[in-house]
C-alpha cells in the first residue's frame, strides 16, 4: 500500500492469517491517500498449515514454513506492530494489546484463526499438547524427541526390551492423521542414523467418529485405513474421551489415561490434542455478532453482522449463510474478496457478497513424501502427489515471502476522492504554526506517567517557560543530545529505542540519569491521529525513563514530513569517579557489552530484504537498557568507557586509543553480531553511512590483509542504541563477561586487548 498523503484513516488487521496475508498483498498494489494500513500479529513468522507436517517430518525447514509477516508488511508498505491483541472497545474504536498504548481503528479486520479446544475435556489442559498454537507445538515436538533419544541412548538395556513409549492424537480428522504420520516418519528416520538407538515407540489416533477422515470420502479413508494398518499406528473408532488422568499403574512415569464415554480406557505417555476448534474470547466479550460457539458471526461481504465497519475471515469467522469447515484451504481464498470488500467501505461504496466453493481439491501427506489428493468422490495417491502438493505450498509461500513492489507505478492503480479531510485540508504552516496543537499536548501528558524528583523544580507537573533544575552539592550535571528520525514503523518501539540511544552517553560516563526533554516531529494527520502518534511515541520513551528513574520536563512538538524523535538528557556523576574516553591502560581488555549489526539490518529492511526474525532481534538489542552494563562495567574496574553508535565500532575506539595514548589489537572473529548481518554484508546490503565511517580505514594496521573479508564491514557498521566499549584489567575481564551475562547481556564479549601506542596512525590491528 503506497500513501505519501497526511493519515485520516486507518485500517488495522488483527492476526497474520492467510487471509490477511494474501489481502495485504492485493492491497499493496494500491494508492490510497490518507489511509494507513497496519497488522497486529503475536507472531512474526506465521505457520502456514498446509505445510506443518512436512515441517515435522523433517521436509522442510522452519523458513520454509512460515510466512515472514514483518517482512511482507515492509514489502507492502504496512504498518507491523508484534503483540498480542486483549480487547476490543467497538464503541470508541480502540483494539487493546499487552505490550502497546492501544490502537484507533476506522475498519477494522480480524483473522487470528483459533485452537484446539483442551477445555471441553476434564483433565485435557493439564495432560495433552495442543497442535495449536504452532510455536508451542513446535517446542515441544523438538523435546519430545530430545526425551526420546536422550532415554535410549542412557538406558542400559535393548531399546526392544524397554517399555513402549505411547504416542497418540485425539482425533480422528486430517490433522490428527498427518501429524502422528509425520512424527512417526521423522522420529523413524532418526532411528535409522548411526549410532543412534531405536525407541521403541507406540502410535495411536483416538477418533470420536465411526471411520478416520470423517469430512473425506470413502475412497480417501480406506486408503488410509489400510496406510495406518501397515504402519503399526492403531485406530480407537467411536472413542469420545470424557476425561483424562494420570494412570494408576504410571508409577512415577507420567503415563495418562484417556477414559471413553462408553467406558473402554487407553494408556498413552504422549498426547496431542487436535480435534474440537475454540476461539479466542475478546470478540464476544467486545460485543461482536458471535455463534454459541464464540466465532464470530459473518455475512457473505466478511462483515461481522453487528459491526458494519468490522471484518473477519479465517477460522475465527462462521459465515452465517455458508458454512465451511476450518480448513486453510478457505482462508486462502477469502484473502481476495476480503481485500476488495475493505477497499470499498474505505470509499463507502456497497460491498460484493461472496460465496467459497462447495467442492474443493484436499491434498493429505502421509509422513513420507506421498500423498492423497480427493476432491468431492474421487481420488488419487502417490509421490507424483506430494510433488504436486509441494509445487503449491511452495509457490505460495514464494508469492509471499519473496513479495516486492514492482518499480514505478504502472501496476499501482489509484482510489480516489477517500478523504474529504484531505481535500478540505489547509496548507501547512513553518514557523511556531507547524506545532502540534496545545490540546493535542495536554491530553497526552496528562497519560503519561514520570517520576518525581525533589532536584525538579519547574517540570510537567508545574509547567513554565522552561524547566528549573537543581544541582546537587558535589555532583556535575552531565548533559547530552541526540535525534534521529525513524526507522521502523512501531512508534512505540521507536520511542523506546530513542530513549536508549539518547541515554548511551550518560551511560559511557558513569552517570546517573536525572531528567530529560524531548523534540518530536509528527507528520500531519487527523488530530486523532497526531494524538495517537504523539502518545504512543512518548509512551513508549517514559517506559525507558522510568526503568532509570529519570523524569521527562519537557519539550517541543513540531509537524514535519516523518516522524523523528530526540531528547536532550540530563545526569549527574560524581567527578572523581566520571569515565571517560581516555583512561585505558596497556593490558586491558576491551569488552563490547551488545552485538553490532543495526546498521546493514536496517538498511537491509528499507529494501525488503531483512528477514523479519532479524528485525526483531535488532529491536530486542536496541532496547536493552545500557545502565546495568555501565554498573557492572565499572564494578570490574573500567577507566575509560564509551557507547558505540553512529561512528562504528572502529570510529568509537579510535575515540578512546587517540585520548589513552594507545594501540588495540582486535579479534575480528569475536565480534558479537546480531542475526542475518553477514548475509547482508555478502549481499552488499550496508548502511548510508558506512562509506563515511569507512574513511578511516587507515587506521587498521594489516588492512590490506583483512580488507577482503565480508565481516570487516561490521567494523564500521553505524549502531542504534547500541552497546558499551571498555577497557577492563586482564584479571577481572572473565568475571566481568560472567556478570554481564547474568544481567541480561548475553552477548558481551572480550573482542581484543590494548596494547603500547605505536609511531603514526596505525592504531587498530585486526586480528
Amino acid at each position: 500500500m503506497i500513501t505519501t498523503s497526511p493519515i485520516s484513516r486507518d485500517v488495522v488487521f488483527i492476526g497474520g492469517g492467510h487471509a490477511h496475508a494474501v489481502a495485504l498483498k492485493m492491497l499493496a498494489m494500491k494508492t490510497l491517500p490518507g489511509v494507513r494500513l497496519t497488522l497486529i500479529s503475536s507472531q512474526v513468522q506465521t505457520p502456514y498449515s498446509g505445510m506443518l507436517p512436512g515441517l515435522i517430518a523433517g521436509h522442510y525447514r522452519y523458513d520454509e514454513t512460515h510466512i515472514d509477516l514483518g517482512r511482507l508488511c515492509r514489502a507492502c508498505g504496512v504498518r507491523f506492530i508484534e503483540d498480542t491483541v486483549t480487547g476490543l472497545n467497538a464503541e470508541t474504536q480502540t483494539i487493546h494489546c499487552k505490550n502497546h498504548p492501544p490502537f484507533g481503528y476506522d475498519i477494522l479486520s480480524i483473522d487470528i484463526g483459533s485452537t484446539p479446544d483442551q477445555s471441553s475435556v476434564e483433565g485435557a489442559k493439564e495432560y495433552t499438547q495442543g497442535v495449536k498454537p504452532v510455536p508451542q507445538f513446535l517446542h515441544y515436538w523438538r523435546d519430545l524427541q530430545q526425551r526420546l533419544f536422550s532415554e535410549s541412548n542412557t538406558s542400559t538395556a535393548h531399546t526392544h526390551n524397554l517399555p513402549p513409549i505411547r504416542i497418540g492424537t485425539v482425533g480422528g480428522g486430517a490433522s490428527a492423521v498427518e501429524v502422528l504420520l509425520a512424527m512417526q516418519h521423522h522420529l523413524s528416520s532418526q532411528a535409522k542414523q548411526p549410532s543412534t538407538p531405536q525407541p521403541n515407540i507406540e502410535y495411536h489416533i483416538i477418533s470420536g467418529a465411526e471411520q478416520i477422515l470423517p469430512s473425506h470420502n470413502q475412497n480417501v479413508r480406506n486408503q488410509y485405513t489400510a496406510l495406518l494398518k501397515t504402519r503399526g499406528i492403531v485406530v480407537h473408532d467411536k472413542f469420545r474421551v470424557c476425561k483424562i488422568d494420570l494412570s494408576e499403574h504410571s508409577q512415577g512415569s507420567d503415563k495418562k489415561q484417556l477414559h471413553a464415554e462408553d467406558g473402554r480406557e487407553v494408556e498413552l505417555d504422549e498426547i496431542i490434542w487436535t480435534t474440537a476448534a475454540k476461539p479466542a474470547t475478546w470478540p464476544a466479550k467486545a460485543g461482536l455478532s458471535c455463534s454459541s460457539q464464540g466465532f464470530i458471526t459473518v455475512n457473505d461481504s466478511l462483515q461481522t453482522l453487528s459491526h458494519e465497519n468490522i471484518f473477519a475471515s479465517g477460522d475465527i469467522a462462521d459465515m452465517v449463510n455458508h458454512p465451511r469447515p476450518k480448513a486453510g484451504v478457505f482462508a486462502v481464498r477469502q484473502g481476495v474478496p476480503l481485500a476488495n470488500n475493505i477497499l470499498l467501505a474505505i470509499q463507502n461504496k456497497p460491498l460484493k457478497p461472496f460465496k467459497p466453493q462447495t467442492k474443493f481439491l484436499s491434498l493429505v501427506s502421509t509422513g513420507d513424501q506421498y500423498a492423497v489428493a480427493s476432491r468431492g468422490q474421487w481420488a488419487f495417491s502417490g509421490s507424483w502427489v506430494w510433488r504436486w502438493k509441494d509445487y503449491i505450498d511452495q509457490k505460495f509461500m514464494k508469492q509471499l515471502n519473496e513479495f516486492k513492489m514492482p518499480q514505478g507505478n504502472s501496476n499501482r492503480s489509484e482510489v480516489h476522492d477517500i478523504s474529504e479531510e484531505l481535500a478540505s485540508a489547509p496548507m501547512r504552516c513553518g514557523g511556531c504554526g507547524a506545532k502540534v496543537g496545545q490540546p493535542i499536548l495536554q491530553r497526552v501528558i496528562n497519560q503519561l506517567t514520570t517520576p518525581l524528583n525533589n532536584d525538579i523544580q519547574l517540570g510537567l507537573d508545574a509547567p513554565d517557560d522552561a524547566a528549573v533544575i537543581s544541582v546537587p552539592n558535589g555532583k556535575h550535571l552531565v548533559q547530552s543530545v541526540d535525534a534521529f528520525r525513524s526507522m521502523i514503523d512501531d512508534d512505540y518501539l521507536f520511542g523506546q529505542i530513542a530513549a536508549n540511544h539518547a541515554l548511551g552517553d550518560i551511560f559511557a560516563m558513569g552517570a546517573t540519569p536525572h531528567s530529560a526533554q524531548a523534540i518530536v516531529t509528527l507528520p500531519f494527520a487527523k488530530e486523532s491521529k497526531v494524538e495517537q502518534q504523539l502518545l504512543h511515541v512518548m509512551e513508549g520513551a517514559t517506559k525507558i525513563f522510568n526503568q532509570c528513574g529519570m523524569a521527562l520536563v519537557g519539550g517541543h512538538t513540531a509537524e514535519g514530513a516523518e516522524l523523528s524523535l530526540g531528547f536532550v538528557v540530563n545526569g549527574l556523576a560524581d567527578p572523581n569517579t566520571l569515565l571517560r574516553k581516555s583512561g585505558l591502560n596497556v593490558g586491558d581488555k576491551i569488552i563490547l557489552t551488545k552485538p553490532l549489526g543495526t546498521g546493514a539490518l536496517f538498511a537491509a529492511d528499507m529494501r525488503g530484504e531483512a528477514q523479519g526474525e532479524w528485525i526483531k532481534q535488532a529491536i530486542r538489542s536496541m532496547t536493552l537498557l545500557n545502565q546495568t552494563a555501565a554498573e557492572c562495567l565499572s564494578k570490574h574496574g573500567a577507566k575509560a568507557c564509551t557507547d558505540v553508535t553512529g561512528f562504528g565500532l572502529v570510529g568509537h575506539l579510535v575515540e578512546m586509543l587517540r585520548a589513552s595514548n594507545a594501540s588495540a589489537n582486535v579479534t575480528l572473529n569475536d565480534l558479537p553480531l546480531l542475526g542475518g548481518v553477514s548475509e547482508c554484508f555478502r549481499a552488499g546490503i550496508v548502511s548510508t553511512l558506512q562509506p563515511q565511517n569507512e574513511k578511516i580505514r587507515h587506521v587498521i594496521s594489516n588492512l590490506d590483509q583483512v580488507a577482503d573479508l565480508p565481516d570487516t564491514a561490521i567494523l564500521f557498521d553505524p549502531q542504534t542504541a547500541g552497546g558499551l566499549i571498555a577497557g577492563i584489567p586482564a584479571e577481572n575481564a572473565e568475571q566481568c563477561i560472567d556478570a554481564l551475562a547474568s544481567s541480561g547481556y548475553i552477548y558481551a564479549t572480550i573482542i581484543g586487548e590494548v596494547t603500547p601506542p605505536c609511531s603514526g596512525t596505525k592504531l587498530v590491528t585486526i586480528t
